[in-house]
């Protein structure tokens, strides 16, 4: 997307050369010559840079007055100071207030843009470090649901529509909302994450939308603000107040807002995706959540359905997760728990993708000195479920008192309807997993039914 610049300079001949400029190189630009306008400009919408002239005769304050207030309020706005009459002294003293660089006119416009550029790109890599925002962002996942989930990413990034992310805690809600904003004309422009649940509910107003001084001077600059020609994740949705969900609908409707406080419009471009975990047409029905927002913020949805019913996918996000927790860790990426693809398949994850990571970056740190056994015994330890504790119970209870052909079948048919309870009752998925062709699953089931009402 187009990057908007503010010109600051009391000359216009100046002001229409550097918009001229600057427009030839794809960059919007909008025009100030004293503080008044200057306020008046930023307030409706924040600048990616801004071009400031030292010397402002006629403004109430000079340019190095305004760039500390600048700094004050908006210190990541990245700002190039511009003058004819510069000494060595007054670049120093702007570099030390803030200021990108100091550049005297007449320009170079070869040396203007590239110090342009250079301080957009910096700014852009420290909101991303703040942010811990990573680019190398991949989609995982072969399965039915992944595919499909996949198949609307692709459809949606390059569209402006907005994003309503539903499935359970744990599930990549955000990975996905990473996915979009990196394949979309936004991938250049902030991606701010909200974590509502973090968020006083006194101050999420604040945090939203910004805070403004009784002079008009903004003291707080909102996260949707921030997000200005970029993209907004909003987790957690439905533990937005009703007066933040009131002004969310207001923003949605006319793409401005007015600070907390405030007295000037606020202009914004902004993408919103939004994400929960809950149900959310009891939260409507409970009159809870507003039927309205949800209307215009679910405009593509996307289910995430949780790990157990796509269960095919473990193995590829088991690679993935071993890959970027051995860089985090700084251990070795040897491939190692291949050989316990299945296992950790088998075992029931009802915190989803962040359990699964969790037990990675474990067993990647105790894997040098633990045997097959052990690393077996850690993974069983993180099964949400009590199956296997009856599993053992059936063994020890009624194995060990039959014959080795009564054994047999007792151990088949529990194994058999462990497994089905696993997957949901799904035949094919089971089968899969269990290394048998459908047909010779579905006829083992019919007889081990027939074993049970028999035994009745």
């Amino acid at each position: 997307m187009n990057k908007d610049i503010l010109i600051v300079d009391d000359e216009e001949d100046i002001r229409n050369l550097l918009a001229g400029i600057l427009q030839d190189e794809g960059f919007n630009t909008r025009l100030a010559w004293d503080y008044s306008s200057l306020k008046k400009e930023i307030s409706k919408r924040i600048p990616a840079l801004l071009l400031l002239d030292v010397w402002l005769e006629k403004s109430e304050l000079d340019g190095i007055e305004i760039l500390k207030l600048i700094k004050k309020s908006y210190p990541n706005i990245p700002i190039i100071m511009i003058s004819g009459h510069g000494t060595i002294q007054m670049a120093i003293s702007s570099l030390k207030v803030g200021a990108f660089n100091f550049i005297e006119k007449p320009f170079d416009t070869n040396l203007l843009l590239l110090n342009i550029n250079r301080a957009i790109d910096n700014a852009q890599l420290k909101t991303k470090i703040s942010q811990f925002i990573d680019d190398d962002v991949r989609f995982i996942g072969q399965s039915s649901p992944a595919l499909l989930v996949k198949s609307i990413i692709e459809k949606v990034a390059a569209k402006k529509s907005r994003v309503f992310i539903s499935g359970p805690s744990g599930s990549g809600k955000k990975h996905i909302a990473k996915l979009i904003h990196n394949n979309s004309k936004r991938s250049s422009g902030a991606m701010v994450f909200v974590n509502t649940k973090r968020l006083i509910p006194d101050d999420i107003e604040e945090e939203l939308f910004g805070k403004e001084s009784a002079e008009g001077i903004p003291e707080r600059i909102g996260l949707i603000e921030q997000a200005h020609n970029g993209t907004i994740y909003i987790d957690e949705v439905t533990n937005l107040c009703k007066k933040s969900q009131r002004r969310l609908i207001k923003l949605l409707t006319e793409n401005r807002f007015v600070r907390v406080d405030g007295k000037f419009t606020v202009e914004v471009d902004v993408r919103i995706i939004s994400a929960t975990s809950k149900n959310i047409k009891e939260l409507i029905e409970e009159k809870l959540f507003s039927e309205d927002l949800f209307f215009r913020l679910n405009v593509v949805p996307i289910n995430i359905p949780p790990l157990k019913e796509r269960i095919d996918d473990i193995p590829y996000f088991i690679d993935y997760f071993q890959e970027i927790c051995s860089k985090s860790l700084g251990v070795q990426n040897n491939k190692i728990l291949k050989e316990y693809y299945g296992l950790l398949q088998s075992i029931n994850l009802n915190g989803n993708l962040r359990q699964l990571k969790n037990i990675i970056e474990h067993l990647l740190i105790v894997s040098q000195n633990h045997n097959s056994k052990e690393i077996e015994k850690i993974i069983m330890s993180y099964d949400s479920t009590k199956h296997n504790e009856n599993f053992s119970d059936i063994i020890q209870k009624k194995m060990l008192s039959l014959s080795l052909k009564e054994a047999r079948e007792v151990f088949e048919r529990e194994y058999i309807n462990l497994q089905m309870q696993r997957f949901n009752q799904n035949v094919s998925k089971t089968a899969n997993f269990i290394g048998m062709e459908r047909s010779a699953l579905h006829r083992k089931l019919r007889l081990l039914n027939n074993e049970k009402d028999s035994n009745k």
